[in-house]
């Protein structure tokens, strides 16, 4: 026994040994797996914005976590591992990783605040963006929504870090990108950075990447300047703003036909919003005005025009710049020019008689005889008549007494009420007039078919201007202008600016049909209205008794359209167009259409007309069926979500919030499988007027939404799409809210 003992206390040594062999061998060989285990993980592939590989050894176990470039790589990297020497189980695994469709990224600013949102590849590029918007000047606050994803296509870092420094040149806008379409929206900070971003962008651009035409808007200047100058050899150098390119085209044309010889001419000219209203008819006038002078400027600023220089060689071309400026329209007078004229030409003086010989008893202290007087040069006759409620005022000159009282006698014969005011003085120097007693009277004659108004005689041109009372009025004048010569020689200055009172139209409409009524201005202004009811469902339902009288006020016919237009998008109604009053009454079961309607009627007009509109939700009459029950929650999920696009693309960001709306819309219309239904595609405002094509935008949009569906079941055959572009807005586009709820998609379910 004693022998046995002593064989067991042997061990002790021995297991020692043996623990002590395992505590230093066993972290080499946890090194030496977990080495191998990450070898035979990367051989599956890594990409940015994929998960990393993880590996934790415990024993001869291995836990594995990660993503695989690919399916393949993933199995086969796991099967290496197993077959690794010491690797007893794997457990865990890789994972194929998916690319994030759309990729996409923006950044936005507005004031101090830059938001950046979307994915980003990895944590580098985040850190990159948000150090760039820091740098975008002092006190800027940043909200950073990042998002680490896998799939950004090649170049996206370098063109981020373009795109941040485009939004340094923004006052207030968005960069953004999805795929491989990038794009620069808002304002820009001055014209010179919105030249930079039209004009550079494109070319700074990745390889792979294209740039989608957006809303980029120059900054709003004030005061409004624009100038022209003309040296001695004819040169024109243009300096100010324009509005858009359109404009600077046209601009440059004008001043080029105005150069003699079609010269040089120089455009100094910057990109900037703020025009004042009418700013293209002033900037052709002081073109206009600009080449009837040797040298000399022609100045806009805000409402204000100025004109200086040497006025043209002859004399008279130069006195009559001299009256055309002076009796301009607007705040246009003589104190806002400064023209040098020639002075006018001597008149041959007439000999004197020879004095006769004085008697040879005359006192040699007799005066010498009186020196010949000049000849009093001769001037061009000017003479207006104008008429109001109180009566016909006379201005002007009149060459004799007599011819004064004829006229004075003919302006009684075309009184209304009131009575005559007569202001004209004598001139015994006129010339160039013409017969001054016929061609008064005819004036006159034009006057008395005129509710107010004046006519105006310049030399033999005649002007004419005002208001007719009614359609007879009206066609009394159109026949004497019209298709003959005038009597004394005259000739008219320009088209008459005629309207009609009480100028009207009128339509009214329900499901089964209607009638139209009343005036329009052109053939061009009915075939419009006649186009929107043959694609409405009352093609061939409507009695036209309108008739064309070209005496309405200027965008009568764009307003009637809008009307006609508003009306067929409500169940029943009535429409018209009184002068410049437009009103539209009617019943809708729809909120959507009775929300776009207001706002159309409120602020979507021609200039200088105004709406009113009263829409009421029918209380009968909107029927349960499901194609009804349809359209009430396509309704309710427009007004709910709005699927929201990124800027100027028609990619729908595939964010959760448009995720849901698109598949809350599929299941809504497989509610509803016999009934056809109209994606209709709108935009909000921005871009219209530096001539961007929201139409064609609004277009791809509803396509983009009709795809998302067809891909969640709805069949293609149940849709159609239709765009608007900025026709249909749900709030006024000055509205804060308009850039979100006008880039919308909604649906209109046919009954």
């Amino acid at each position: 026994m004693a022998r046995q003992a002593g064989w067991l206390w042997g061990l002790v040594p021995l297991a020692a040994l043996w623990v002590a062999a395992t505590i230093l061998n066993s972290e080499p060989v946890r090194r030496d797996i977990e080495a191998r285990a990450l070898a035979a993980g990367a051989a599956a592939g890594s990409a940015a914005g994929a998960r990393g590989l993880s590996v934790r050894v415990s024993g001869r176990d291995v836990y594995l976590d990660g993503e695989a470039v690919t399916a393949d790589g993933a199995s086969k990297a796991l099967a290496q591992l197993q077959s690794e020497f010491g690797v007893r189980r794997v457990l865990g695994g890789l994972t194929q990783v998916i690319a994030q469709k759309p990729y996409s990224w923006s950044a936005t600013r507005r004031g101090d605040l830059v938001t950046l949102s979307g994915f980003v590849p990895d944590e580098a590029t985040a850190a990159a963006t948000a150090s760039a918007a820091r740098a975008l000047g002092p006190g800027i606050r940043i909200e950073d929504q990042q998002k680490v994803a896998f799939g950004a296509p090649p170049g996206f870092s370098d063109l981020v870090g373009t795109l941040m420094r485009d939004l340094g040149r923004l006052s207030d806008g968005k960069v953004g990108l999805d795929d491989a379409r990038f794009c620069v929206e808002g304002t820009a900070a001055t014209p010179q950075a919105f030249l930079a971003l039209r004009d550079g962008a494109a070319a700074a651009a990745p390889q792979g990447f294209t740039r989608v035409d957006c809303t980029l808007a120059p900054p709003p200047v004030s005061p409004y300047r624009w100038s022209a100058e003309k040296n001695a050899s004819g040169t024109v150098s243009a300096s100010g703003y324009y509005p858009t390119e359109q404009a600077r085209r046209e601009i440059l044309a004008s001043l080029a036909r105005a150069v003699p010889g079609g010269g040089a001419v120089a455009d100094g000219m910057l990109p900037a919003a703020g025009e004042p209203p009418a700013f293209a008819a002033r900037v052709a006038r002081a073109v206009a005005d600009l080449a009837r002078l040797r040298s000399g400027k022609v100045e806009i600023e805000g409402d204000a025009y100025r004109i200086s220089g040497q006025g043209p060689d002859d004399h008279e071309a130069c006195e009559t710049l001299r009256l055309n400026i002076a009796q301009g329209d607007g705040p246009d007078s003589v104190a806002l020019a400064s023209i040098s004229c020639p002075p006018p030409p001597l008149l041959p003086k007439s000999e004197p008689a020879p004095a006769p010989a004085p008697p040879a008893d005359a006192s040699s202290t007799a005066p010498p005889p009186a020196a010949p007087r000049e000849t009093e040069p001769a001037r061009m006759l000017q003479w207006r008549a104008e008429k109001s409620a109180a009566g016909i005022v006379l201005s002007g000159a009149a060459p004799s007494a007599a011819a004064k009282a004829a006229a004075a006698e003919a302006a009684g014969a075309a009184l209304t009420g009131g009575e005559v005011v007569d202001r004209t003085v004598l001139d015994e120097h006129l010339r160039g007039a013409p017969d001054f007693d016929e061609a008064t009277r005819f004036a006159l004659g034009l006057l008395r078919w005129l509710e107010q108004g004046s006519v105006a005689l310049a030399g033999s041109n005649l002007s004419l201007a005002g208001m007719v009372a009614d359609r007879p009025g009206w066609l009394a004048l159109d026949a004497a202008l019209k298709d003959r010569a005038l009597p004394a020689g005259l000739s008219l200055a320009a088209r008459p600016a005629l309207s009609m009172r009480n100028y009207g139209f009128a339509a009214s409409l329900d499901r089964s049909g209607g009638y139209l009524t009343g005036y329009l201005p052109d053939a061009a202004a009915r075939q419009a209205i006649a186009a929107l009811i043959d694609a409405s469902p009352l093609r061939g339902r409507i009695n036209d008794e309108t008739e064309i009288l070209p005496a309405a006020p200027t965008g009568f016919g764009v307003a009637a359209q809008g009307a006609v237009q508003d009306l067929l998008r409500l169940d029943l109604g009535s429409a018209s167009v009184i002068g410049r009053d437009v009103s539209v009454r009617g019943l809708t079961c729809r909120a959507l259409i009775r929300n776009e309607v207001e706002t159309n009627l409120a602020g979507g007009l021609p200039d200088g007309f105004s709406g009113k509109a009263e829409i009421g939700m029918r209380q009968t009459g909107c029927v349960t069926d499901p194609a009804s029950t349809c359209q009430n929650e396509l309704d309710a999920l427009t007004q709910r979500y709005y699927v929201i696009f990124a800027m100027g693309t028609a990619v729908a960001t595939l964010d959760p919030v448009t995720e849901r709306a698109m598949n809350e819309a599929a299941a809504i219309l497989k509610q509803c499988p016999d009934s056809r239904v109209t994606v209709e595609g709108h935009t909000n405002l921005d871009g219209e007027r530096s001539g961007f094509n929201n139409l064609d935008l609004s277009n791809r949009r509803a396509q983009r939404v009709r795809e998302e569906l067809i891909r969640r079941g709805v069949p293609a055959a149940q849709l159609e799409i239709r765009a608007y572009g900025t026709d249909r807005p749900l709030v006024a586009p000055g509205d804060p809210e308009a850039r979100v709820r006008n880039r919308r998609v909604q649906f209109t379910v046919a009954r």
